[in-house]
């Protein structure tokens, strides 16, 4: 993969996590935050694929997917407060954008099935 394609291919992902996280923060239904779940964890997993394995960044992006699976499981149960978990997805976003700006991208590509059973099990 060229280096122009694969840094296209990194922005087209991060392009389709922002509006799912902005989503999930603006709060809903716990079946259309449920809908957003899922998108969230593939497009997640996949631009972990396009990256050199990093364990700051798999521990960020773990964090980013379990703040936003407490809005998306909480949204009915009301266990904490609503801001507070909106500013935990929003702290997690930042360390997420951080991590990623480090991030050495691959030259390979390779299947990241595992990191997605071990990053998205605890949420």
């Amino acid at each position: 993969m060229t280096e122009k394609s694969l840094n296209e291919a990194i922005h087209e992902k991060l392009n389709l996590i922002a509006p799912t996280l902005e989503a999930i923060q603006g709060g809903g239904e716990q079946a259309y935050l449920g809908d957003l779940q899922t998108p969230l964890r593939k497009n997640l997993a996949s631009l972990l694929a396009l990256f050199e394995r990093d364990p700051g960044l798999d521990a960020a992006t773990a964090d980013l997917y379990a703040a936003a699976a407490a809005i998306v499981q909480d949204a009915t149960a009301a266990t904490q407060p609503y801001t507070r978990k909106r500013r935990l997805l929003q702290e997690a976003q930042a360390r997420f954008e951080e991590r990623i700006a480090l991030a050495r991208p691959r030259e390979q590509r390779s299947s990241a099935s595992w990191r997605q059973t071990e990053l998205f099990r605890a949420a």
